[in-house]
């Protein structure tokens, strides 16, 4: 009796231990996978990230499964690189007589990087409440510098200040939203600071205002291309340090 009670309590523990045996080995191999993975996407990423030519990365990084998001985000800060160059070629050309009328050429490709950079920051920040704080707050950072950049094409080409006085608001709120989201990271003051650095220069000594109260004509349709040129952040879309008399909240 007691040989049959113990081949029948053996029998029992195999049939309860046999499929947790076969899940637990199964769920091993599907962590070696997953580890595995994670460590060949990350030397992947180090090799983009080390590519200097910012066009080159980009394709790079568009490759590497899956998309996080803080390939994303470079993804964006390589095209906010790219964008700042295209910029600046596109202000050489418009100071040289003979290549002025050449402007356009770098006019239209701007817009479309910046129309895709803003695209890429809008899908994601709609998946922003599970975002870690220090990509949160650079990904609304590049969206706000994006659009300083695009209010200063319009009046490059435009010159339609309703649109610039609109694009600028939602740069501010950008702006206001990596302030929140910044202060939520524990970051040290320095990287704190960017994007009020950003904001306070956008919103400082009335820069919005002066887009609401001014008319259309050509001078100061210059003027206020010229002022908002030395507001657009630098590589990467952020403020090179603080404003000479302006204080900021720390």
């Amino acid at each position: 009796m007691k040989t049959r009670i113990h081949i029948a309590l053996i029998v029992l523990l195999s049939l309860i231990l046999t499929p947790l045996g076969v899940y637990a080995t199964r769920q091993y191999f599907i962590d070696s996978e997953l580890e595995e993975r994670e460590i060949l996407l990350r030397k992947e990423l180090l090799k983009a990230d080390a590519i200097v030519d910012d066009a080159a990365a980009v394709a790079a990084y568009t490759k590497l499964t899956p998309a996080l998001p803080e390939i994303q985000l470079r993804i964006v800060q390589r095209q906010w690189r790219m964008a700042l160059e295209l910029m600046r070629y596109m202000q050489r050309a418009g100071k040289n007589a003979e290549l002025r009328n050449e402007t356009g050429a770098f006019g239209g490709p701007l817009k479309t990087l910046l129309d895709r950079m803003l695209e890429r920051c809008s899908t994601l920040l709609a998946d922003g409440a599970t975002l870690r704080p220090e990509i949160l707050w650079q990904t609304y950072n590049a969206a706000g510098s994006a659009k300083v950049l695009s209010a200063f094409m319009m009046l490059e080409t435009e010159q339609n200040l309703d649109k610039v006085q609109g694009v600028m608001r939602e740069a501010l709120t950008d702006y206001k939203a990596a302030i929140e989201a910044v202060d939520k990271a524990g970051l040290p003051p320095a990287q704190k600071n960017i994007p009020r650095w950003n904001f306070e220069l956008l919103n400082g000594e009335g820069s919005v205002q002066k887009y609401e109260a001014s008319t259309t004509d050509t001078e100061k349709n210059q003027a206020l291309k010229e002022n908002l040129e030395t507001l657009i952040p630098e590589i990467g879309g952020y403020a090179p340090g603080e404003p000479i008399d302006t204080r900021v909240k720390k």
